[in-house]
């Protein structure tokens, strides 16, 4: 159950919890092993079920009175999961699509230019930039696209002779 009152224009919370979410909290707070945000957010949560200030939550659990109106606030917006836990984050866009690591792979396994013996991670570099395939890019990146296809062409045994 969640109960709202205004006041000056600002939501604010106050927070019943279920005998099954109190149980669920306390679990979280006692037992296993969860994130230590988990856990702060779970006791702010507990604490403010018993109808305390956002000031006296705060000074018990060791935070700001801002932080435990947000928790509050994700509770009574979202429920107990957006309360404790935080949403997933988007991340970086992947750095090569899937024709451009289709092309990686295929140069990777082609034979290396005259003058070299084998493919390095610096001339893969230049030769996708001069292929047009990608504007910049690091070689760790390429790296890591080449060693989760377990392909070294720094070594002979991975490298395709035609």
């Amino acid at each position: 159950m969640i109960y709202l009152w205004y006041m000056n224009k600002n939501q604010r919370y106050i927070i019943k919890l279920s005998p099954r979410q109190k149980a669920q909290l306390h679990n979280i707070t006692r037992k296993g092993k969860h994130n230590a945000r988990v856990i702060m957010r779970a006791r702010t949560l507990l604490e403010s079920a018993k109808g305390l200030s956002a000031v006296k939550v705060a000074s018990r659990v060791g935070t700001t009175d801002r932080t435990v109106e947000r928790i509050r606030a994700r509770f009574g917006e979202g429920g107990l999961d957006s309360a404790l836990y935080d949403a997933p984050r988007p991340g970086q866009p992947p750095k090569l699509d899937d024709s451009a690591e289709a092309h990686l792979i295929a140069v990777a396994c082609s034979d290396p230019p005259n003058e070299y013996d084998h493919w390095t991670l610096e001339l893969l570099r230049e030769r996708m930039i001069r292929d047009g395939k990608v504007k910049n890019i690091s070689t760790v990146t390429l790296w890591n696209h080449l060693n989760d296809r377990q392909i070294k062409p720094w070594r002979e045994k991975n490298v395709v002779r035609s």
